[in-house]
């Protein structure tokens, strides 16, 4: 298990790294002038909240954000197959995005967001991570599961 728990953290290190070079790049890059069109833009913009710039308080979020890291490994270790790369790739996806966005919010207090996609809110590497991560445990977890019959184990 230590195995697996190392190599998502090593994934979720490097996704994390990757986040904050792109943040950093962005607010160099994109601070004076925007790039793209209307429907595909990279374009600077700071969020204080969560997602979609809904308004929370800075210490619920990083308390949230702390709690959430905690329970996504939590649920890894008790309901899937640690040894599933598809549950490495997923769990690290999620805790390291989960860290960038972290890292911004001690940081500077807010999150950089720089990829603009036709109406949807500007959003990171890591926001991306994460609905990736997401996703892969919602179309694999019939496969990922410790349970052969979770189904049944619920009854």
């Amino acid at each position: 298990m230590k195995k697996y728990l190392g190599q998502i953290i090593l994934l979720a290190t490097y996704v994390a790294g990757i986040d904050q070079l792109s943040k950093f790049y962005a607010k160099k890059a994109l601070l004076e002038e925007n790039i793209g069109n209307s429907i595909f833009r990279l374009e600077y913009s700071e969020n204080t909240g969560i997602a979609f710039g809904l308004p929370v308080p800075f210490y619920i979020l990083v308390a949230l954000t702390i709690l959430m890291i905690g329970f996504i490994f939590y649920f890894a270790i008790k309901e899937l197959k640690l040894n599933a790369k598809i549950t490495i790739i997923s769990i690290g996806f999620i805790v390291g995005g989960a860290v960038g966005n972290l890292i911004d919010r001690l940081v500077a207090g807010y999150v950089v967001d720089f990829i603009g996609i036709w109406k949807w809110p500007n959003f990171n590497v890591a926001d991306a991570h994460i609905v990736i991560g997401i996703l892969l445990l919602i179309l694999f977890y019939g496969k990922i599961n410790k349970t052969k019959n979770y189904a049944r184990r619920r009854k």
